[in-house]
């Protein structure tokens, strides 16, 4: 009798530490020595003070920056035995970012800031357009689909990014502090929104919050400090 190969967990971070060096010809441990997994279909929040590693916690997971000693694994497949194209490609395929800048093209409409990463893939554009107006309906937005984005509120912005982010069905998505640029009540409605997504979905989600309040929406949370990453 045969049975399903092993899902490989989402991310894996084995002794990972980030050195940077400073202008006084110093070093500054980022992060020191951080393990965890974090297997699929997982929230997990990360909190802790400014400077405490977070954000290079999520360039690591992303691949957009290499540790200094250590091992990265997403997917299963460890980052830094890719080249700099094969991380580029797996990025693109298996994780979805958002950023607390929302970095979408202003003079673009809703709707072509959502479908954008599927055309530069190469994929269908029809099949794009359909699964970015069921996002955009999803997170109440189908009605502004073909309104410039700068028209829209930061709120509204930032659900935009969190559809484009997961409209390639990322296994893995990142949020560094999605709600920071936003007031209460619209930080609590994207987090619901991004948070109903992630687990609607079945994708893994690690984000980066300062909020109490929000860390405690995710399955799971983990604190940095001065580079020590704390897990229950």
């Amino acid at each position: 009798m045969s049975s399903d190969p092993p899902v490989a967990p989402a991310l894996v971070f084995s002794q990972v530490s980030k050195i940077y060096g400073t202008a006084s010809g110093g070093r500054l441990a980022a992060l020191q020595d951080v393990s965890f997994t974090l297997p699929p279909n997982r929230v997990v929040a990360i909190v802790g003070r400014s400077g405490s590693g977070k954000s290079t916690l999520l360039h690591l997971a992303a691949g957009i920056d290499a540790p200094s000693s250590g091992a990265v694994c997403v997917a299963g497949r460890d980052l830094q035995a890719l080249s700099e194209r094969e991380r580029t490609l797996l990025r693109r395929e298996r994780i979805g970012l958002v950023f607390q800048f929302f970095h979408l093209l202003p003079d673009l409409t809703v709707l072509d800031n959502v479908t954008l990463p599927e055309l530069i893939a190469g994929g269908s554009q029809a099949e794009a357009r359909a699964r970015a107006l069921d996002l955009l309906h999803r997170v109440h937005l189908a009605h502004r689909a073909k309104d410039p984005v700068q028209q829209l509120s930061g709120g509204e912005m930032q659900r935009a990014a969190i559809c484009r982010a997961i409209l390639r069905r990322p296994s893995l998505l990142l949020a560094d502090e999605p709600t920071g640029n936003l007031d209460d009540a619209g930080g609590r409605a994207v987090m619901e929104l991004l948070l109903g997504l992630a687990r609607e979905e079945g994708r893994t989600l690690l984000y980066v919050t300062h909020s109490a309040e929000f860390a405690a929406m995710a399955d799971a949370r983990w604190r940095l400090h001065s580079g020590v990453l704390e897990t229950p």
